[in-house]
């Protein structure tokens, strides 16, 4: 599950409600979101695809060495 945030001041900040139980332990992986995943993040949230499983399927992949 993606989920967008800023860092600030030693603190990842969601930019989105994040509905977690509170105390919930999570793996962050940090990728700067470029010009092109900016431009076109509001079309991808609206698809009906599912496009956090596959990109963090993408990540995991990619952190294994695939």
């Amino acid at each position: 599950m993606p989920i967008r945030a800023v860092y600030q001041n030693g603190v990842f900040k969601p930019l989105d409600e994040v509905e977690l139980p509170e105390g919930t332990e999570v793996e962050v992986v940090v990728r700067r979101a470029g010009p092109i995943l900016r431009k076109y993040a509001g079309l991808i949230e609206k698809s009906n695809h599912d496009w956090g499983a596959e990109y963090y399927e993408y990540l995991t992949e990619r952190a294994h060495g695939g």
